[in-house]
């Protein structure tokens, strides 16, 4: 009887000095949490005023840049660019700017200007490197296809990509035909067909005729069909196979949400870091 006394007194006076004791912890707790949150609010804030100002910046310098080399791609008055000069200037420009500028009118003005063949070739590999480069990205992008193709010019049918024997690209596949091809072999003309998979109600299928040559650079001359899907198609070669014609091509599916992968590295490390620090307040 008494042991249970001095248990039930023990437990009455733990219960009086709880009270206290929450309160003592809860004083020290809350502002600790507070501070710990505000800390991570600044930090993220601080992150994001860094990103953003290095984003200006870099914009800033960009822009500056295109103008002066724009400038002396037509010349500032000072003098003549020669052929070589701007040969180098429009690769400066098409490296870094392809991203984001339709380059083709500058590639068309100068080859109409370029006197020897040496000259055109080079151009020509300017043009290679900077397709290719976008190929390479567009080649890696999630849920994105690329078919390389070849069609015969003014064959009746032409060819169809995906083929019947592949699923369709997200319901679509494209019917391609080459009605021309330039007589230096430089450009060809295709004409393209929109054929959603299993739709038999759709009156007329859409047609589109692209004019193809070694210019079109995939990442910003792409078409947008529905169900938020857009395809490009870049000229590979043009060549003859027994006396015809026959045009080499890659025909590209991605998806309309693809952004730019010269932005995507800035969004992933935000959202990286917010992960990060999403897990450490967890724990």
């Amino acid at each position: 009887m008494e042991k249970q006394s001095r248990l039930r007194g023990w437990m009455e006076t733990v219960a009086k000095l709880l009270p206290g004791i929450g309160a003592v912890i809860a004083g020290i707790l809350i502002p600790l949490v507070i501070h710990t949150s505000g800390e991570k609010s600044r930090n993220h804030q601080l992150y994001a005023e860094i990103v953003s100002r290095r984003e200006v910046s870099d914009t800033e310098l960009r822009a500056k840049m295109f103008e002066n080399l724009i400038k002396s791609f037509f010349g500032d008055g000072q003098g003549k660019q020669t052929n070589s000069q701007k040969l180098t200037l429009l690769r400066l420009l098409a490296l870094n700017f392809h991203e984001f500028f339709n380059l083709e009118p500058l590639f068309d003005q100068l080859e109409s200007e370029l006197g020897t063949k040496e000259e055109k070739e080079r151009l020509r590999e300017i043009a290679r490197e900077i397709v290719s480069k976008q190929e390479a990205m567009l080649s890696q992008v999630e849920e994105g296809r690329v078919f390389t193709e070849t069609a015969f010019e003014g064959e009746q049918n032409g060819i169809m990509v995906p083929s019947a024997e592949k699923p369709a690209y997200r319901g679509h596949r494209l019917g391609i035909k080459i009605l021309e091809i330039g007589k230096s072999n430089d450009y060809a003309i295709a004409q393209v067909e929109d054929i959603p998979e299993g739709r038999t109600d759709i009156g007329t299928i859409v047609t589109i005729r692209f004019k193809l040559n070694y210019y079109d650079t995939p990442f910003i001359e792409n078409t947008k069909l529905s169900n938020s899907v857009r395809f490009a198609i870049t000229l590979q070669h043009i060549g003859t196979i027994e006396d015809r014609k026959i045009v080499q091509m890659k025909v590209i599916f991605l998806p309309e949400t693809y952004m730019s992968a010269r932005d995507r590295p800035y969004l992933e490390e935000m959202l990286r870091q917010l992960i990060i620090s999403n897990k450490g307040r967890d724990e």
